[in-house]
């Protein structure tokens, strides 16, 4: 499998939960990064889930993973995502290939993992950034 970078926007991005079990510490560098599409949280609000229909800007971060610890680490991401390439039709993402920005405008292919499952989305996140929208809903319990 090719060793891409993958593009996280969600719980995976550096320094949110799941970054801290997955990510850190297994990457060889972590670059800001946008692409398009439409996100939403899932209905417990507990995370997003992104649809690649839709013109908001994503932000997020591409993750790169040194080719000795790469399948490793993607057997982990699948795992978290809910992801089965053999059984796709009940994994809960699907892991695809994209070109995605890069923080210096340059376009670079990546993993990314879209929704997969009919329902059980929430609330839309028009600012297309999971770290705002986590702080925002901080604020409106504080």
């Amino acid at each position: 499998m090719k060793n891409l970078p993958v593009f996280v926007y969600g719980t995976l991005r550096h320094g949110l939960r799941n970054y801290q079990s997955y990510l850190n510490g297994r990457t060889e560098k972590e670059v800001p990064a946008t692409t398009k599409g439409r996100m939403v949280c899932v209905e417990n609000g507990s995370f997003p889930c992104l649809f690649p229909e839709g013109n908001n800007i994503i932000q997020g971060e591409l993750m790169y993973i040194s080719d000795e610890i790469f399948p490793e680490v993607l057997k982990d991401l699948d795992w978290v995502e809910g992801y089965d390439e053999a059984d796709l039709e009940n994994s809960m993402y699907e892991r695809k290939v994209v070109t995605v920005e890069n923080k210096n405008g340059e376009k670079v292919e990546a993993f990314i993992y879209y929704w997969n499952v009919n329902g059980g989305i929430g609330e839309y996140i028009p600012s297309g950034c999971w770290v705002t929208h986590v702080s925002r809903e901080k604020e409106k319990t504080n």
